[in-house]
């Protein structure tokens, strides 16, 4: 009796300071994501590369000479999006979860660059350090732009290319958020709880549960990391796009994108297919931006069977 009342007491304790201190959010989301982590089988560790180090998840006890998966996320996102895809993923694949340049652990400087190019040579270099020759780069959003021109720019170490709702090319049918950057507004700019809330709804159309105060956290996040992220947008959202450079992609390539995609919009997939010599392309019904997080084993199958036709 006495357990289960100290427990209540906790978890009260909890909620409180959840609701007084949005730190807590992010302390509780932080220690979740670690236990996943450990549980899925994926190490926390770092690889130098210069005046960078990436924090990353390396799946633990998988051959060397492995195939190696690259999982790239998206603008203001981090690693952690992709562990329960990632957990799907058949265990003979070396997987490689990076936090990109200016997000999650690996941290921001004001004097580096984020344009996709940027990116793709700092992943690159991740991959010479640990000495992989050779990789499947799959993307989400910003990480699909990066990941396409890693491709292009560094097409010897490209295996095969995998991007989710990717950003780098004009939709002929703009997005809701694509209106609103047009208005000059960013729904990534968040300067309070309600601004994340009207933001948080355009990312997916089936979230995964997370508690109430958690996002508060991840609302409080965003906020102290508004001009960092607007630094980045200025780079990548306006360098390195892929209008008219698809074509330069020569291995092959899958695409996935959720219709109800509020922030790219669905009809870019099909500029997507056109354009690239080697291409397949899934659409998922009523699935948003992140298919990987709204519906990880589906995507995870999907990505699998692809490779499996290029193996």
């Amino acid at each position: 009796m006495k357990k289960a009342i100290l427990v209540v007491g906790l978890l009260l304790l909890v909620v409180w300071g959840a609701t007084r201190f949005p730190a807590t959010g992010q302390w509780v989301y932080q220690a979740t994501t670690r236990v996943e982590a450990m549980l899925y089988g994926f190490d926390k560790t770092s690889v130098a590369v210069g005046d960078l180090t990436f924090s990353l998840y390396q799946r633990n006890g998988t051959d060397a000479k492995a195939p190696t998966l690259v999982l790239l996320h998206g603008y203001t996102a981090s690693k952690e999006l992709w562990l329960r895809f990632a957990h799907q993923l058949d265990e003979r694949y070396q997987v490689l979860i990076p936090d990109l340049a200016g997000h999650g652990e690996t941290g921001f400087d004001p004097q580096w660059s984020y344009r996709p190019t940027a990116q793709a040579t700092r992943v690159k270099r991740m991959l010479d350090a640990l000495s992989v020759e050779q990789a499947v780069l799959i993307g989400n959003s910003m990480g699909g732009l990066i990941a396409a021109n890693f491709a292009i720019d560094h097409a010897g170490q490209t295996q095969a290319l995998v991007v989710i709702d990717p950003a780098g090319v004009r939709a002929p049918i703009p997005s809701r958020a694509e209106l609103l950057f047009q208005q000059g507004e960013s729904p990534f700019e968040i300067d309070s709880w309600q601004d994340f809330q009207e933001f948080y709804k355009l990312t997916m159309a089936e979230p995964p549960f997370v508690p109430d105060f958690v996002l508060r956290g991840m609302a409080e996040r965003y906020q102290q990391r508004k001009a960092q992220y607007v630094q980045i947008a200025e780079d990548f959202r306006n360098l390195d796009q892929l209008d008219g450079r698809l074509q330069q992609i020569e291995v092959p390539t899958l695409v996935i994108w959720g219709s109800v995609d509020q922030l790219l919009d669905a009809s870019s997939a099909e500029v997507w297919q056109q354009q690239l010599p080697q291409s397949e392309l899934e659409i998922f019904a009523g699935v948003g931006h992140m298919p990987m997080v709204e519906r990880p084993a589906q995507t995870a199958g999907r990505v699998q069977e692809f490779l499996k036709g290029i193996e």
